[in-house]
């Protein structure tokens, strides 16, 4: 019970600075509310790559959400339910699509050389670490579904 609440309010307090940090980027660029000492106005490519990198960080912020949802079922001991297997394998998506479009971005940059200047600075591992954590939530979203199928055929026997 404790690794779960401790679980619980690491997660919520990850999402919420989260959002905190995506308020910041909407009010920094769009708005100019926040200014940057030395910083050039952005041109078409700056502009898209910024787009893309805001669709990363929402596309990894909903699977923030609905890791969210599987720690709060987790503290009401709910580990066997449909929830958790449909959070785990949306959490699961989410992450492994954040992973892989921030992978092409680093790609494209390298292999073409194209001189943008994306979020990540240098070829960095967040994005294989991305991708893994999502496949390892998609997996175990299998895994919990064949579970809840074994559990409900012994509910039937009995």
């Amino acid at each position: 019970m404790k690794n779960s609440l401790l679980f619980k309010s690491l997660i919520d307090i990850f999402f919420l600075l989260h959002v905190i940090g995506l308020i910041a980027l909407f009010m920094r660029i769009p708005l100019g509310f926040i200014p940057v000492k030395n910083m050039e106005p952005l041109h078409l490519s700056g502009w898209i790559l910024l787009i893309i990198n805001c669709i990363v960080y929402i596309i990894f912020l909903r699977g923030l959400f609905f890791l969210r949802k599987i720690a709060r079922e987790f503290l009401l001991n709910k580990t066997l339910t449909k929830i958790v297997v449909n959070s785990m394998k949306i959490t699961g998506n989410q992450f492994t699509l954040a992973g892989l479009i921030s992978l092409i971005i680093i790609l494209t940059e390298k292999l073409f050389d194209l001189h943008i200047e994306t979020i990540p600075k240098s070829f960095s591992i967040t994005p294989f670490f991305l991708i893994i954590v999502g496949l390892f939530f998609t997996i175990q979203s299998q895994t919990l579904l064949k579970a809840i199928k074994i559990k409900d055929e012994n509910d039937l026997m009995v």
